[in-house]
């Protein structure tokens, strides 16, 4: 992984449009254009957030996307998602798992939450696998359900 660069947004577009990768990533528009890349990847600017790129080989095409989104002073949310081709192949519970440990890390103050469509019965999983549990607090996106990080380490 490494951060999101100007490089990256014609190929963050392809990968965010599919309409499989779209149906499950609630945060972002839809379509998604150039200009929602050109503003996920400036976040780091205005202090909302971060993303990276995840990537199949050092040099290899970009597969995925995962960062963090400051909701507010107690909160920060985790995102990703994976190209289609990707899936079911363990990219996506690496490249979560990973930044929920560098959260975890950085941010050891913070709540890590994440947000997930019902429906999105993959990413549920490997949420849930990666120690999140469901919270109480609404969600803020229509159809999507809010999950908080609660475990002090990682279930296989």
């Amino acid at each position: 992984m490494r951060p999101l660069q100007a490089a990256d947004a014609f190929q963050l577009v392809v990968l965010t449009n599919d309409p499989l990768v779209a149906a499950g990533v609630s945060f972002l528009r839809q379509p998604f254009t150039l200009a929602d890349a050109q503003a996920l990847i400036a976040m780091p600017q205005e202090q909302k957030g971060c993303f990276a790129s995840v990537r199949a080989g050092r040099d290899g095409p970009m597969i995925g996307c995962a960062g963090a989104l400051s909701r507010n002073a107690i909160d920060i949310e985790i995102g990703f998602w994976l190209g289609v081709p990707y899936h079911g192949k363990r990219y996506g519970a690496e490249m979560a798992g990973a930044m929920l440990e560098r959260l975890r890390e950085v941010f050891p103050e913070r709540r890590i939450v994440a947000e997930c469509p019902r429906e999105n019965s993959a990413s549920w999983r490997l949420l849930r696998k990666l120690g999140f549990a469901p919270s109480d607090d609404p969600a803020t996106r229509r159809g999507a359900r809010l999950l908080a990080f609660e475990a002090a380490e990682v279930v296989d």
